[in-house]
């Protein structure tokens, strides 16, 4: 568990990616046949705080594609700034009908709902990242936790990482939003009506939560393979993904 958990955290993971906090790399980790490359699959919180050092930092990490899991009035108030970064962006709302919907009180639960409700939106974000020429590409929401956490954990499942690895990786959010960031989300959290509680359940990024999740899609759908050709992914693609991504 520690190796793992210092393996989330290694210094390299982080990307220095201004007007960003949570902006990093989630490969470098074991997986059958190899080790996930780095530099190919990132994560990230909101993107719309770039400015030019933040689009240059993206080009020089040769970005090709971006996946914004944001709900459309989150788009529309706040737009990912790519300026003339030369990417492919693609919009996958993955909360749907969940967005804004009553107090939030438990994340594990939030994460087992997305799961058996959003699995068509979850599954379309990976299959992006399954693309032709796709890496290095970033998926991303607001803050890089829940539904960014989400599909980062059924990419990383369906590429065979252990699931404390997987934890380890969700659960590093909690280290990197801190001080103006983290009071920038909670000043648009409030902008866009959600409760105090809400808020704060939102901020948190508790290792049970994932575990949780990861539990539930192996028990209830039969783990991420089976759970991503469920809703929409091929076998083939899935291959792509591992292809693109592993190397010896």
């Amino acid at each position: 568990m520690a190796e793992q958990a210092s393996e989330a955290a290694a210094p390299w993971r982080v990307a220095a990616v201004p007007g960003t906090a949570n902006f990093r790399d989630f490969g470098g980790y074991d997986a059958p046949g190899g080790r996930l490359a780095r530099g190919r699959l990132f994560r990230a919180d909101g993107l719309a705080d770039l400015g030019a050092a933040g689009r240059a930092a993206l080009a020089d990490l040769g970005l090709r594609t971006v996946v914004d899991l944001r709900e459309p009035v989150e788009r529309e108030q706040h737009p990912d700034d790519l300026g003339d970064v030369a990417v492919r962006w693609h919009g996958v709302a993955i909360l749907g009908e969940l967005h804004g919907a009553g107090t939030l009180t438990d994340l594990g639960e939030l994460y087992v709902e997305l799961l058996d409700d959003r699995g068509a939106e979850l599954t379309a974000a990976v299959r992006l990242l399954a693309g032709a020429d796709a890496l290095p590409a970033v998926v991303h929401c607001s803050a890089g936790k829940d539904r960014t956490g989400l599909v980062a954990a059924l990419t990383l499942a369906t590429l065979g990482v252990d699931d404390e690895e997987i934890v380890a990786d969700y659960a590093l959010t909690g280290q990197l939003l801190r001080g103006p960031r983290l009071d920038e989300i909670r000043r648009r959290a409030i902008e866009a009506g959600l409760d105090e509680q809400t808020i704060a359940v939102a901020l948190d990024a508790p290792a049970e939560a994932m575990r949780r999740a990861l539990t539930h899609l192996r028990q209830a759908h039969g783990g991420a393979d089976a759970y991503l050709l469920a809703h929409g992914a091929s076998a083939r693609e899935l291959d792509a993904l591992r292809a693109a991504t592993v190397v010896a």
